[in-house]
């Protein structure tokens, strides 16, 4: 199985979707509620939830690819056939 798959299968897992809302909304909601003297916790959180995005981005790009990939063999294969020796 391709990488691009994997990421896919894994991707489309309401479990895994789930995570990625929860630790959003986990990291959102204690930036918000911080004191006015917690600049460092509030720019740890802010790290976190932005960290958060790049690995869902990580994934979306690992499909992208995977299907650009997929895309390119098959046109590839298409023009080969196509091709009289």
């Amino acid at each position: 199985m391709s990488q691009a798959n994997k990421a896919k299968q894994l991707f489309e897992n309401p479990l895994f979707k789930e995570s990625f809302d929860k630790l959003r909304k986990l990291y959102q909601d204690s930036l918000f509620n911080t004191g006015v003297k917690e600049q460092d916790t509030r720019e740890k959180l802010w790290l976190a939830y932005n960290v958060v995005n790049k690995v869902e981005q990580h994934f979306i790009e690992l499909l992208d690819t995977g299907k650009l990939a997929t895309k390119q063999l098959e046109d590839f294969r298409k023009s080969i056939s196509q091709k009289k020796f």
